[in-house]
């Protein structure tokens, strides 16, 4: 038994402190790629949302026929839908939704919140010569200018999106 050798004291202190600093370096490896990883899901979800939204608002808005009141934070328009039937729907910002609200015909639960993490929504208006205008009969075109942030403030690595889209209206 005397030929036995171990290893010393020395050694398996050297042995844990390396193997140690590999593992820190692998622990902060994964933990930049999982924040890499929130950052660009949650910047998808923000602009995934502020698409839909401003998709469907230039969509109604494409065909209305009227705009009823012009300011900066919310439209109020008419348009005729698919039945030949005559809508009138309003979009405006309440706290950080975007809320529609059809009130004819009257649909039940209006208003309906048609995106959330809203930080921002501009509504210009411009006539025919492409001036900028605040009279309702006025209006030719609306550019929509979307900001938006994750629902959930809390989050590491928070982004804003702008998303804008302009449209003529059809203007019967």
């Amino acid at each position: 038994m005397s030929n036995e050798r171990g290893y010393s004291l020395a050694e398996l202190l050297s042995a844990v402190a390396v193997l140690t600093l590999l593992l820190a370096g692998l622990l902060v490896t994964f933990q930049e790629g999982l924040n890499v990883y929130s950052f660009g899901a949650g910047r998808s979800e923000v602009q995934q949302n502020a698409r839909v939204a401003l998709d469907r608002m230039l969509r109604e808005l494409r065909t209305a026929a009227q705009i009823i009141t012009a300011s900066a934070n919310d439209v109020k328009f008419t348009f005729v839908d698919d039945s030949g039937a005559s809508v009138t729907v309003e979009y405006s910002l309440g706290g950080t939704n975007i809320q529609r609200n059809q009130t004819v015909p009257a649909i039940g639960g209006q208003p309906a919140t048609l995106t959330g993490g809203v930080a921002g929504l501009t509504i210009t208006y411009y006539d025919v010569s492409n001036n900028t205008t605040t009279t309702p009969g006025d209006v030719y075109s609306v550019d929509i200018q979307l900001t938006t942030q994750p629902e959930d403030t809390s989050l590491p690595n928070s982004t804003q999106v702008v998303v804008q889209g302009r449209v003529r209206l059809r203007n019967e």
